[in-house]
């Protein structure tokens, strides 16, 4: 957002996409103009404000502490960003479902679960399955290199696209197809 900077976060075990992480990220990713854009597991917002930033329409972080959830509504606020926005605090597999409930379709989810907590597959399933997904969506996942993506995202209606290491981090793309079964 125009060099401005997010303040570090006010809770142990976030850590926020690192800026050469997220440049890469975004070069990687369609232009974002009009885009309904999911960050899922927010923690600062980072990656969801980048989006703003680069033109979508909308972003929705969904985002478990409340004092994160909070310092977010109130960062949004300040750069005015608000009515482009909206903060769910709740767990993600709640948020999830609240989404899916509402009808909502996102064109590019962004989940960045806690590293090693068995969380990468369950929100692959989720995104897919719960109808979250846009036809011809993407769905980018940040995880530690020591968890691996399962083999049947293919079955779930999800094509793998791209993969990209970074140290411990690997971002991994996917595309929602078309097709309605998943």
């Amino acid at each position: 957002m125009g060099g401005r900077r997010i303040p570090p976060p006010r809770s142990r075990g976030v850590r926020p996409t690192p800026d050469s992480i997220r440049e890469s990220l975004f070069n990687l990713l369609p232009p974002l103009r009009g885009c309904n854009f999911l960050d899922l597991y927010a923690g600062t917002g980072i990656v969801g404000i980048e989006a703003l930033s680069r033109g979508a329409r909308q972003a929705v972080f969904v985002e478990k502490l409340g004092l994160l959830g909070r310092s977010l509504k109130e960062l949004l606020a300040a750069w005015g960003l608000e009515q482009r926005s909206r903060v769910l605090t709740m767990d993600v597999s709640k948020g999830m479902h609240a989404l899916t409930a509402g009808g909502e379709r996102f064109d590019i989810v962004f989940a960045d679960p806690p590293y090693e907590r068995a969380l990468v597959g369950k929100t692959i399933t989720y995104c897919c399955r719960g109808r979250l997904m846009a036809a011809g969506g993407v769905l980018i996942v940040q995880r530690s290199v020591r968890e691996d993506i399962t083999p049947d995202a293919g079955e779930r209606g999800l094509i793998l696209k791209e993969e990209r290491r970074y140290g411990d981090t690997v971002l991994t793309f996917f595309e929602h197809t078309v097709k309605e079964s998943c």
